[in-house]
């Protein structure tokens, strides 16, 4: 499976620490993420979030995720974006395709850390309550 790498250009100031890392790193695959071809399009996505400075963006235009094992690999990149502390944006997936990656995120998320709610502290649920009638 091949992907596109585009690097782009810092037209302004250049950070001399990260001078040899892009900001950002786009990968295009070319084909569609499946058991075939999950696994080394993983490999490229967890290379990318390792070099790149601030993260990663996955444009599915010329591909899709037509199985698990395609979604497995963009919760892989999820899960490593997020111990890295970058950003891992997609861009043109379709919505069941959202739905699908959305759903195992939470899944995997609950299966390491239990299910959790956000709560507030009282006073700020008051503030939030009178923000709201205003």
């Amino acid at each position: 499976m091949e992907s596109t790498l585009h690097r782009p250009e810092t037209p302004f100031e250049i950070d001399q620490t990260d001078s040899c890392n892009p900001r950002t790193i786009v990968l295009q695959p070319n084909t569609d993420l499946s058991a075939s071809c999950s696994h080394s399009f993983q490999q490229s996505l967890e290379e990318a979030l390792d070099l790149a400075v601030e993260g990663v963006i996955v444009d599915l235009l010329w591909g899709d995720v037509t199985d698990f094992n395609g979604v497995k690999a963009l919760v892989a990149g999820l899960e490593k974006a997020t111990v890295l502390g970058k950003s891992l944006s997609f861009q043109s997936m379709n919505p069941q395709t959202r739905a699908s990656v959305e759903t195992e995120w939470d899944r995997q998320r609950n299966l390491r850390f239990g299910a959790w709610d956000d709560v507030f502290e009282s006073k700020l649920e008051r503030f939030l309550d009178i923000k709201q009638a205003s």
